[in-house]
């Protein structure tokens, strides 16, 4: 079977695709269907299926009883390890100091 020629808008590598169908995800889209994910990302439901049963296997994506997934205990720790890791550089780095300092966040109560 000849390959079939890619679309210039599908990413080319495999992480790509697995991180288009995670970017699918936001505030207003917390859980989604299969067929949502695989149009919100532009993949083939196939390619999205597939990369959905990898996400879930490593516990990036959660699948629900209603078959809607949604983002999962890996990824929520990642982003708390990234959060932590923001707050430690902010915390070392005199110009990130500074700049809060020099731009404070607003007035205080």
């Amino acid at each position: 079977m000849p390959n079939m020629p890619r679309r210039d808008s599908t990413p080319a590598s495999v992480t790509q695709r697995a991180l288009t169908v995670l970017d699918a995800f936001g505030a207003d889209h917390p859980r989604l269907t299969l067929t949502q994910l695989a149009a919100r990302s532009g993949l083939p439901v196939s390619t999205t299926s597939r990369l959905i049963r990898e996400l879930v296997g490593w516990g990036a994506l959660v699948r629900d009883v209603d078959q809607r997934f949604r983002i999962g205990p890996r990824l929520m720790q990642l982003a708390l390890v990234g959060a932590a890791g923001a707050r430690s550089a902010q915390q070392d780095n005199p110009t990130i100091r500074d700049t809060t300092t020099t731009f404070p966040r607003g007035p205080t109560p």
